[in-house]
């Protein structure tokens, strides 16, 4: 299946800087031990560390493996692409010293500027190389596969299809400092896509030296970015350190970013008020006691989170059950009393504020609003049809979700609702650490999953094509031709037909949430956070790596 592509979208969205209120207190790092091949006993030139609580574990550090903001937030901090965005989303050059283009807008020759890995060996147009064709490759099985085409390289499908060799992939390098990068179409974003972590460049020998044991501890890592790892107790945290060898490291100015994986939010609340933390995100039952405070910070997000339902599971293969668990649930009462951070009810899947059409209106201002709204007597109906049609008068099912406590509370509360208003089923609940979570996902072994996605790009597309008949992310297993066909063409039929086009994505929508009910949206995320009032330059971005920490700046 061909993946998908627009020509109208807007290049990045961001929100701006952002920062907050609390103390810091210093910690010195004093060695590397050899990590990332690093220099030995490196000590930063400031002993500054940003302390950051997480609620998971980190799930990936391999960019073509990772699928999740943290790690793309991670790998973001310790590998550059050829481009980065600034505060304002604005493209910026980073191992691209500049590039130009064909007339034809097919041929991207791109100069890179003088850098190294933390290993000493120089960042090549090889690296690039070998990165792009591993992300693509059919061995490494990358979720991210896809992008490769969203981004018009030639023959991307053929090759993540095993139909062509991977050295048919539209990039070489014709020499150490020039990439030659040749697409099929003219593809407008394509130079945003650089940005973003699974375009990010791999140094081979270091990976085939590291074989299995790639991205599995500090050991196993390399680094050309601003930071490199050196700890790593998994479950509990990681620590970044300064990359003194980053060709801009006099541009950072802290020394270290130490996550902790805390699971209680009170727990990090605690520490924060205690200057043990720098970065805390609030979860409902804070946000009042600190809405008030300097510290308090609401960030707005495009992460659209969804209850995926396993269309091949004999109880949700049933139309009639699916849209029964659409209805049951009040996710008003989920953004008001488990969220309170900012986060609105979504009875869509594509997200308000991602892209805007010809008439220059957002999406959703001129797209149906009301896929799966709350509505218990709509939801006990298509019950009973589906309960009829399976010839049964009450049945199990299991939750799947991430074992963070916001997550937790969230399965619970659905947990409640469907009981409550769907007579005769029994629900049970499975957490697991997000990375489970994710591998059961992918393996198709559940019944119903709490996930969500963000936007790679800015345009509907990045949501409809997760939804795509065999997509690797199409974890509901959700296949509809009509579905395939309209999505498909607003990439390469309809690309030149703007309004068309856009109303082939409508219609797409309308498919997946309404006349088949594939999924069942829940919300779109906003956070509330706590942030240290001497911190300043974390970036928060609304598409591709969500936090970007390399101008981040700790005031004495």
């Amino acid at each position: 299946m061909k993946k998908l592509i627009s020509l109208l979208l807007i290049l990045v969205l961001a929100v701006g800087l952002f920062s907050g209120c609390a103390k810091n207190t210093d910690e010195t790092v004093t060695e590397t031990t050899g990590a990332n091949g690093a220099t030995e006993a490196t000590k930063p030139a400031t002993d500054k560390t940003l302390r950051i609580a997480v609620d998971v574990d980190l799930p990936s550090v391999d960019p073509n493996v990772a699928t999740d903001g943290l790690s793309f937030d991670v790998i973001a901090s310790m590998i550059e692409g050829l481009y980065s965005v600034d505060e304002a989303g604005n493209l910026i050059p980073a191992l691209a010293t500049d590039y130009t283009v064909s007339e034809d807008g097919l041929t991207y020759t791109f100069n890179l500027r003088d850098a190294q890995w933390s290993n000493g060996t120089p960042v090549t147009a090889n690296d690039f190389v070998y990165g792009w064709r591993r992300l693509v490759d059919p061995a490494t099985a990358s979720e991210y596969s896809f992008i490769a085409e969203v981004a018009g390289v030639v023959n991307a499908a053929a090759v993540t299809a095993g139909e062509k060799p991977l050295t048919d992939l539209g990039v070489v390098a014709k020499d150490d400092k020039t990439l030659v990068v040749t697409l099929d179409r003219t593809v407008p974003y394509f130079l945003s896509l650089t940005a973003f972590a699974p375009f990010f460049p791999l140094n081979e020998a270091f990976v085939t030296e590291k074989g299995a044991d790639f991205a599995q501890s500090p050991e196993g890592l390399i680094a050309n970015g601003p930071y490199v790892m050196t700890e790593w107790n998994k479950g509990y945290g990681f620590k970044l350190v300064k990359n003194e060898t980053y060709y801009d490291a006099a541009a950072v100015e802290i020394g270290a970013i130490d996550y902790r994986v805390i699971k209680d939010p009170q727990t990090s609340a605690l520490q924060f008020d205690s200057n043990e933390l720098d970065v805390v995100k609030l979860t409902a039952e804070l946000v009042d006691n600190y809405k008030d405070n300097p510290a308090y910070t609401q960030i707005n997000a495009s992460y659209v989170w969804y209850a995926s339902l396993n269309n091949e599971d004999p109880i949700f293969s049933n139309l009639n059950a699916r849209k029964a668990f659409q209805h049951a649930v009040n996710k008003d009462n989920i953004v008001a009393n488990i969220l309170n951070d900012g986060s609105t009810v979504a009875n869509y899947i594509v997200p308000t504020g991602l892209a805007t059409g010809p008439d220059g209106k957002d999406f959703r201002e001129t797209s149906k609003n009301e896929y799966g709204t709350y509505d218990v007597e709509a939801a006990q109906k298509y019950w009973e049809t589906a309960k009829a049609e399976l010839g049964i008068t009450e049945t199990n099912i299991e939750i799947l979700f991430d074992d963070s406590e916001t997550v937790k509370k969230m399965a619970e509360f659905i947990q409640a609702e469907l009981e409550a208003n769907l007579p005769g089923l029994t629900v049970s609940l499975k957490a697991q650490p997000k990375k489970n979570r994710l591998e059961i996902m992918r393996e198709g072994d559940f019944q119903v999953g709490l996930t969500r996605w963000g936007p790679d790009y800015a345009d509907p597309l990045t949501y409809l094509d997760l939804f795509l008949t065999d997509g690797p992310s199409n974890t509901p297993k959700f296949a509809n031709a009509k579905y395939d066909e309209l999505v498909t063409a607003s990439s390469t039929t309809l690309a030149a037909d703007a309004a068309g086009r856009w109303e082939a994505m409508k219609e797409a929508e309308d498919i997946l949430l309404e006349q088949f009910a594939g999924i069942a949206p829940l919300y779109q995320a906003g956070y509330s956070y706590l942030i240290n009032p001497k911190v300043t330059g974390i970036e928060p971005h609304a598409i591709g790596i969500p936090f970007i920490y390399k101008n981040v700046k700790i005031a004495d």
